[in-house]
């Protein structure tokens, strides 16, 4: 039987030793018998495995000769012994006794939550960034709905990640967790913000191709919206996010990754729409309420053309 007060940390990781081993040093601080870590090795080369077996023996270690993408999370989560189970990037800071006991209150106060996000800040800061809640910025701090998951700080409920099913691995990055949580919510369960639980994002260049962005971001808008969007939902939100991430690429020089991904993307639609689920009614009322509070167009673009190592996610 799963021990309902355990709670599994599932950590993704590559080529960022020293990032990884200060956020297991912080984890491992907090000394709560209840907890476990599980950190899967994505291919990295730069000695993070043998770092991280030396320093932290007690910590379940899952060594992959290359990167796998999502599909090195779902390994994680699929070792995970807890009722609850928090996912974060090997990058994130700040994570303690307070932001556990957030989590612990959060699921028990809400019997059909599937999932919660968190707040992610500057670390040291509660300056707020990696914002993708169709919320403004200076929301962050309360709760509310949403269908948005930043998969590197969100925890989740093994019993909805178990009916909903894992990541899927074909998308690799970016908007897998949109994707999860559609099933989700066409599962039956919740998904919110929590403002009380607040974590910080060490952003790390390593690991992190310039292009690789630029392309899943744009590849993947294809995919997430003909396995389950309705066809005049689908193309607003293929207008929107093909046009900005063209803005963006243009702007970064990454141009050719886009026009990559656009190709790539259309490809790949007529094989897809085999495996399509359109949303039950539950989660289109949920999606529609949430867009309701989509602040304005003025107020995105000022957000998002000032800001660089966005992600659409």
């Amino acid at each position: 039987m799963t021990d309902q007060r355990r709670v599994s940390f599932v950590i993704l990781t590559c080529n960022r030793r020293a990032a990884v081993l200060r956020l297991v040093d912080q984890l491992e601080a907090i000394a709560d018998p209840d907890i476990e870590v599980i950190v899967v090795d994505n291919g990295s080369a730069d000695g993070t495995a043998e770092a991280l077996a030396a320093a932290h023996p007690g910590v379940d270690l899952v060594v992959l000769p290359e990167n796998r993408g999502v599909g090195a999370r779902n390994l994680g989560l699929a070792r995970a012994t807890g009722a609850l189970v928090v996912t974060l990037d090997d990058d994130m800071v700040d994570f303690g006794p307070e932001q556990l006991a957030a989590v612990r209150r959060a699921f028990a106060e809400a019997p059909r939550l599937g999932a919660v996000t968190f707040t992610v800040t500057w670390p040291g800061t509660r300056r707020v960034r990696d914002w993708v809640h169709r919320r403004r910025i200076d929301q962050a701090g309360e709760r509310f709905s949403t269908y948005e998951l930043t998969e590197g700080a969100v925890a989740f409920r093994c019993e909805a990640l178990a009916e909903a099913g894992p990541y899927r691995e074909d998308f690799f990055i970016s908007h897998e967790g949109l994707e999860l949580a559609y099933r989700l919510l066409d599962a039956g369960w919740d998904i919110v913000h929590d403002g009380r639980i607040v974590v910080g994002h060490d952003h790390r260049r390593e690991g992190r191709p310039g292009w690789r962005r630029f392309y899943y971001d744009t590849r993947n808008l294809f995919w997430v919206a003909v396995l389950h969007q309705p066809v005049g939902y689908a193309s607003g939100y293929l207008a929107r996010g093909l046009g900005s991430m063209l803005v963006y690429s243009v702007r970064d020089g990454h141009v050719l990754a886009w026009l990559r991904a656009v190709r790539d993307g259309l490809g790949r639609m007529g094989a897809l729409r085999r495996e399509r689920t359109p949303w039950t009614a539950r989660t289109r009322a949920w999606i529609e309420e949430a867009d309701r509070h989509r602040p304005g167009f003025l107020y995105l673009a000022r957000k998002r053309l000032a800001q660089k190592d966005f992600s659409l996610d």
